[in-house]
């Protein structure tokens, strides 16, 4: 902002520019008896009125949960199925037992 442009009136407006709101002397009681209302809630009220979120929250949590129990359940079954297939092999092959035992 170039402040040496003669033509510039705006510095000098905004400097004298003053604002002065009309005082409310009951302002605070105001405040404290919304903010009073605001709490006085239920909390059957608070259930009614957050269900479907809380719903939506419970739904994902259970949906992870089978998911990742699935995940893992499939895990340790293929290692168990590896290492059943490698007993079994070592079973049948006495050259593999050979090279696993000195």
């Amino acid at each position: 902002m170039n402040s040496s442009n003669p033509n510039d009136f705006l510095p000098p407006v905004l400097a004298t520019w003053r604002v002065t709101p009309p005082v409310n002397p009951r302002f605070r009681s105001e405040v404290w008896a919304r903010l009073q209302s605001q709490t006085r809630e239920s909390y059957a009220t608070y259930v009614r009125s957050h269900l479907t979120g809380w719903t939506m929250v419970a739904a994902l949590l259970v949906v992870t949960a089978v998911w990742t129990g699935h995940a893992v359940g499939e895990a340790k079954l293929n290692a168990k199925r590896d290492a059943m297939v490698v007993s079994y092999l070592v079973d049948l092959d006495p050259r593999v037992q050979a090279k696993i035992r000195p």
